[in-house]
């Protein structure tokens, strides 16, 4: 396939296939109930209800998944050439997704027939990518007049969470918290609110029944957090990757979602302040906690029987998990949180490093004493803390981002932009944030696609990836 054809099929519109069940609900809990007999873990999960996930799917582009991808990866990629490495998931991945039958999405062929280690990798990568797409159409349906920006779970509550000395070990049980944390914004004529909804992104090459065990250890990660005593509502989202079609199959644990309300000026005001650090600890989950157990209908099938064991690193770890408790008296300081976060990772997307890092706390930043804390926010070095520049778009969009650009041959150049409309830039990094939450919505409603052969995706949070070929006069 020629490279401006694969470019290309990233704009074309396609079928993701969603489904959502009692069977589903049941054949998770079942195969939680078998594996709690050496895993006491997985009795402390989130009562699970199917989604109402419509008729026929929904419509996304591989370009939107990559946009969603790239974003919620950014924070996760400081290094001396993090603004090179940020362009990964619209580089590595613009070869996997396409559309089959003229209408499913799907693997591309070559995508289908990589190597194990490295299908897993993939699966873990566009699982994210999917899992976001699919959360934002759900939660936009649920929540008319909504808007959610994920922010890095782990991000978020390393800033209120201690883990003792010493480097936290991959096996620990606190490893087992959920993947993102989405911020609900709405805005009406006198009020502002915010509400939260917990993520568990999956994503697998196995044969459909490995879902299960997916979704069964998906449902204790999203049981994690609490906010003044009481759990979040949850999506957990795992998706199928297949050359002959995507499916996401999707489950729903209900919670209690309204963190924040206030006006314009109290949101403001509240936003402007820096958070602190905090030295929580989690605390193991007890025996109560754990739900009633449901009477299960049927038998275990024969694909569930013979579905192949997680990998050590997925499997829950020995004993009861643990649980990070967010106060009552600190929603406000909870909201800060999450929504510097936001501002952080847009902000890290368009380049601009430096006024990233204003957003951060120290724990964050990894400027604590690195022996008792490691970080997770590490700035990039001086020379690279803002590579942001302006670029204009064909359809006369201004935004501020950065531009790479990598030679194909034959004179032609494959051009990546990752970047922030203009207004929406300034004001994050000038620190308006408020008025940014109140704007950006609109952005990803109104901008239009150029009709030059690029790439181009708008996201609701003011966004922008450009991917297209260049010529010799371009």
């Amino acid at each position: 396939m020629e490279i401006e054809s694969l470019v290309q099929s990233l704009n074309y519109q396609s079928l993701l296939a969603l489904e959502s069940s009692d069977q589903l609900v049941d054949d998770v809990l079942r195969y939680a109930e078998t594996h709690a007999k050496t895993r006491q873990a997985y009795w402390h999960h989130k009562r699970l209800t199917p989604v109402d996930v419509g008729k026929g799917g929904m419509r996304t582009t591989p370009a939107q998944v990559l946009h969603e991808l790239g974003v919620a990866t950014t924070l996760l990629t400081a290094s001396p050439l993090s603004q090179v490495a940020r362009n990964w998931a619209a580089v590595r991945y613009c070869a996997t997704l396409t559309r089959v039958g003229g209408r499913r999405l799907a693997l591309t062929p070559d995508a289908n027939e990589v190597v194990y280690h490295h299908k897993v990798t993939q699966s873990e990568q566009l699982g994210i990518g999917l899992a976001l797409v699919v959360a934002k159409h759900l939660l936009r349906r649920q929540h008319r007049g909504w808007t959610f920006h994920a922010v890095d779970a782990e991000v978020a509550l390393k800033a209120g969470f201690v883990d003792g000395a010493g480097a936290v070990e991959s096996v620990s049980r606190t490893k087992k918290r959920p993947d993102y944390i989405l911020l609900g914004h709405h805005a009406t004529n006198t009020r502002r609110r915010m509400k939260i909804v917990v993520l568990e992104c999956k994503g697998t090459h196995q044969p459909p029944s490995f879902i299960h065990g997916q979704l069964a250890r998906a449902a204790v990660q999203v049981e994690a957090l609490s906010v003044g005593g009481s759990h979040p509502p949850s999506l957990m989202v795992a998706s199928h990757l297949t050359h002959a079609g995507i499916t996401a199959y999707v489950l729903d644990p209900p919670g209690d979602d309204e963190l924040w309300s206030g006006d314009d000026e109290e949101l403001d005001d509240l936003l402007s302040t820096r958070p602190e650090d905090q030295f929580w600890r989690p605390r193991t989950a007890t025996p109560d906690e754990a739900p009633a157990r449901h009477a299960l209908s049927g038998v275990p099938s024969a694909a569930d029987q013979a579905a192949p064991e997680p990998d050590l690193a997925d499997e829950l770890p020995p004993g009861a998990p643990q649980v990070f408790d967010i106060p009552e008296q600190q929603r406000g300081w909870f909201t800060q949180i999450l929504t510097r976060a936001v501002a952080a990772t847009a902000l890290l997307f368009a380049g601009n490093s430096e006024a990233a890092s204003g957003y951060a706390t120290p724990r964050q930043r990894g400027t604590e004493d690195p022996r008792s804390q490691p970080g997770l926010f590490d700035l990039d070095p001086a020379w690279a803390t803002s590579s942001a520049a302006t670029f204009e778009l064909p359809n006369g969009i201004v935004a501020e981002g950065t531009r790479h650009r990598a030679p194909l041959g034959r004179g032609r150049t494959l051009e990546v932009f990752r970047g922030v409309e203009s207004r929406l830039y300034r004001e994050l990094a000038e620190g308006r944030v408020g008025a940014y939450l109140r704007e950006a919505p609109s952005f990803g409603r109104n901008a239009t696609l150029p009709a030059d052969g690029g790439v181009y995706s708008f996201g609701r949070d003011g966004t922008v990836l450009v991917v297209r070929v260049l010529d010799r006069s371009g």
